[in-house]
């Protein structure tokens, strides 16, 4: 009988998911949903790529994508709790599969997918499984695929706390270990980046004030960088990150 007690809370896991603030309403305005919730590479994938959401939790992301025009969206998620809600937030053309995330690719076709999101999932995999399913990630994506990949940054002052935020968070990553097992699983290194977090600039007329708010921001990204690099600098370690936000995000290509 295993004492793993992952499968206990991932049943239940809305309420901690909730908990944690991260149910938050999706803006109405195109341009801010562009702006706030997608990537900006994902501006270069055609409309109908096909787009894997690999740990999906309430929709959000899948909701994002269907709304500026994405017509080929799965996705998979291990709560039943999370899908429900995600159902709601969905149009129906959206699949939704309740699986566990290996067991999905395992039944996988090869070259299934041109773009995959793994977002805030492999921290909560066993050490054992880690490049096993990213190898598998490797295998389901097509020549030329992304796998974009978000992670707890093990290099951020606050590091402990988004590392025990978590009773299901088992592994941590800095940028050169998240290489490291992305490298063993057949990702070439010289293909992968790490995304800016720094907020997004802009300018409007209508609500300048939001503007006004988002270069403070983005102000208070600058800050957090040099006090990071300051730390780094007098800690004497080596190799320096250059990451410092509270989350790694990774864009590997097949």
């Amino acid at each position: 009988m295993s004492n793993d007690p992952s499968k206990e809370l991932f049943d239940h896991y809305a309420r901690h998911y909730e908990s944690m603030g991260e149910v938050e309403r999706l803006p109405d305005d195109l341009q801010r949903l562009w702006r706030d919730r997608l990537p900006a590479w994902i501006e270069s994938i055609p409309r109908h790529a096909r787009i894997l959401d690999a740990g999906c939790a309430q929709g959000d992301l899948l909701a994002a994508l269907s709304r500026v025009g994405y017509t080929n969206l799965t996705g998979v998620d291990i709560s039943a709790q999370l899908l429900a809600t995600a159902q709601n937030k969905v149009p129906v053309d959206v699949r939704l599969i309740e699986m566990d995330v290996r067991r999905f690719l395992a039944e996988c076709a090869e070259s299934a997918f041109d773009v995959v999101f793994f977002h805030d999932v492999l921290e909560h995999l066993p050490r054992q499984d880690t490049i096993g399913v990213l190898r598998a990630f490797h295998r389901a994506l097509a020549r030329g695929g992304l796998l974009s990949v978000r992670v707890p940054n093990m290099s951020a002052l606050t590091a402990w706390y988004n590392a025990a935020i978590d009773f299901t968070h088992v592994v941590h990553f800095t940028e050169n270990s998240l290489i490291q097992v992305f490298d063993s699983a057949g990702f070439d290194p010289a293909t992968i980046t790490f995304q800016s977090q720094a907020p997004r600039l802009f300018w409007s007329w209508h609500k300048p004030h939001r503007a006004i708010f988002r270069l403070l921001n983005r102000l208070r990204w600058h800050v957090n960088n040099g006090l990071h690099r300051t730390v780094f600098l007098l800690s004497d370690m080596h190799p320096k990150p250059r990451v410092f936000d509270p989350n790694l995000i990774m864009l590997a290509r097949k």
